[in-house]
């Protein structure tokens, strides 16, 4: 980037997580031993120029050239896309409270059919929006659902094997669970349980096998599948503002059968990055975004975002990237690549891993869910 200056949709998978919700957390001691010591990456780029301060930061993957990726940003003042080749804007959303993005895709590969997920803070209802695989502008689609009550964090995903996403908002004492689909009108979201949890959770990811990660406030993480999965926290970090859960993937470089990756819980206070390993929980250490010559580190964000697709160039292993209100002229996002972040903890690089997922092999329309994402 150039700048200027599992789906759980399955009724038995999430029947299994409603029983797996224990609200007595009988196990608090950490899974992962407390780490003092901080490594550094450098930032690499900074975009000035925002809107408004960053509240969600989200990539979308373009079908075919890595360099025409787009990075999302969520603000008070809408929402507006970002080549990640040259950092100019590509297209925006105006009149809406956007707090957070998600991105999400129906079917697989090339011809998937990518859309942005934001919350209405005003009307605390979601907004879908499609991005056009062709010229990368947002196409509006109907409304999502209206939430009542209070929203601490939401978060989208599905299992690389899996068509589809599902929504997971986090609230005061539950996770309520929407599970979408294609429809002619671009998005349909099917009201799922709400799994009841302990009550001070504040925010989620979706792992890369479809299963529901959660960060308590206290850095406990915990990961909702089988039973009493909040009897002990599968990681655990020191952290004063544990806003922000992501899941950085990657395939071995060796096997790209093999899945791997990283959990990341980020602390806006102070802008560290604690890592863990995504399938057993070890911890690899905590990283910061440090000063080069020419651009500033990250002392604590309001918003952070990572992907571990390929975007092109420096980022043909994905991206790290932090909201920072307080930039020379105002609120900027700075990057970095998710190859520094890993190199700085000695963590395997390994290979990129599409969010869009792999086309399957069949002599079948390669088109897996028809969907009519017009502008009208």
């Amino acid at each position: 980037m150039r700048l200027p200056s599992a789906c759980l949709t399955a009724c038995l998978t999430l029947l299994a997580l409603i029983a797996a919700c224990d609200r007595k957390a009988a196990d608090t001691s950490p899974a992962t031993p407390e780490i003092a010591e901080v490594d550094q990456a450098p930032v690499s780029d900074e975009l000035p120029g925002l809107p408004a301060a960053a509240t969600g930061i989200a990539f979308w993957r373009h079908p075919t050239l890595a360099f025409n990726s787009t990075m999302i940003v969520a603000t008070s003042a809408g929402v507006v896309s970002y080549s990640m080749e040259d950092g100019n804007e590509v297209s925006r959303i105006d009149g809406f409270d956007a707090d957070g993005i998600e991105v999400g895709y129906f079917g697989f590969g090339p011809q998937a059919a990518g859309f942005v997920a934001f919350l209405d803070a005003a009307e605390n209802t979601f907004r879908f929006y499609g991005v056009d695989n062709n010229s990368r502008a947002f196409l509006p689609l109907d409304g999502g659902p209206a939430i009542r009550g209070a929203v601490r964090s939401f978060c989208m995903g599905r299992a690389m094997n899996a068509p589809t996403p599902s929504l997971f908002v986090v609230q005061n004492s539950k996770v309520q669970v929407f599970n979408l689909s294609a429809s002619e009108e671009g998005v349909t979201a099917e009201n799922g349980p709400a799994l009841e949890t302990p009550d001070n959770l504040v925010s989620c990811a979706v792992d890369i096998d479809g299963s529901l990660l959660v960060a308590a406030d206290n850095g406990n993480i915990y990961r909702l599948s089988g039973e009493n999965a909040f009897a002990a926290p599968i990681a655990r970090a020191s952290v004063s503002r544990p806003e922000t859960l992501a899941v950085l993937a990657a395939a071995d470089a060796e096997d790209p059968s093999v899945m791997t990756g990283e959990i990341l819980l980020v602390d806006l206070s102070n802008g560290a990055i604690h890592v863990f390993d995504r399938v057993d929980g070890k911890a690899h250490g905590v990283v910061k975004l440090s000063a080069t010559d020419s651009l500033p580190g990250v002392e604590g964000g309001e918003a952070f975002g990572v992907t571990g697709g390929n975007l092109g160039g420096l980022y043909r292993n994905g991206a790290v990237a932090f909201g920072v209100a307080n930039g020379e002229d105002g609120p900027v996002i700075r990057i970095a690549p998710a190859s520094s972040l890993k190199n700085a903890l000695s963590v395997p690089v390994g290979d990129p891993v599409s969010p869009r997922g792999e086309t399957p092999e069949t002599g079948e329309d390669s088109l897996i869910i028809p969907i009519n994402l017009n502008q009208e």
